[in-house]
């Protein structure tokens, strides 16, 4: 499973497929933690960043 990270509207989004899943985290948040709760939620998935 691919999961792409995204900043929308200043907020990080999660995109799985078609869907964007909106996370609790602003824009100004670090990506790292971003990357983690991906992880945590979608485990074994590859994480990428788009702009």
């Amino acid at each position: 499973m691919i999961v792409n990270i995204q900043k929308l509207n200043g907020l990080w989004h999660l995109i799985v497929g078609s869907c964007k899943i909106r996370t609790p985290f602003l824009e100004t948040q670090d990506r790292e933690w971003v990357v983690a709760y991906a992880r945590r939620v979608y485990p074994g998935a590859r994480v990428f960043e788009r702009d």
